[in-house]
Formats: structure tokens, C-alpha cells, sequence
């Protein structure tokens, strides 16, 4: 199996991470995903699903010492960056 960087060395996890914790000092609660954009993109293959995959891998191959603590981290950047897509999407 290719060894794959850690998440945690690539900054569209990092700085999505980083986002969904200011948003979260900031009082917001929730998220509204625009389904419709989101499955425009998915199936890129340098989409967020792609990119949660190779990251989830980083997870398990790298993390296991440490009780995967990234799984749940990756998942809270994949929102953000879901979020991020909905907002953008062309309306």
C-alpha cells in the first residue's frame, strides 16, 4: 500500500479545521448544505470525498498508536469544507 502524508500536513484539512473552530467561538450552531452543488463535485476526483478518503487512510495507517484522534477532526474539517461548497455553489 503507497504511504500517504498525514492530514494533518495538508492545509485543506488544517485551514478548514482551523475555520470550523473560529465559527464555533463565534456561536454558530449549524451548517445548510446545498445538496444539488455538492453532488455536482463529488465525484471529482479531487473532490471532498476523495480527499476525506486518502485523509481517513492517513488516519489509519499513521494514527493507530494514538486511537485514530484524527478521524473525528478530519470529519469536522470535511464539514467545513462541505459548507464552503454549498456557499459557493452557482446559484
Amino acid at each position: 500500500m503507497e504511504d500517504i502524508k498525514h492530514w494533518s500536513d495538508d492545509p485543506y484539512w488544517t485551514d478548514a479545521l482551523d475555520d470550523y473552530y473560529q465559527l464555533r467561538e463565534n456561536g454558530q450552531r449549524e451548517f445548510r448544505l446545498d445538496v444539488a452543488a455538492l453532488e455536482e463535485v463529488l465525484f471529482d476526483g479531487d473532490s471532498p470525498a476523495y480527499r476525506a478518503m486518502e485523509a481517513m487512510v492517513s488516519v489509519w495507517q499513521q494514527e493507530g498508536y494514538e486511537g485514530y484522534r484524527g478521524a473525528p477532526r478530519v470529519l469536522l474539517a470535511l464539514l467545513m469544507r462541505l459548507d464552503e461548497l454549498s456557499r459557493h455553489a452557482k446559484r
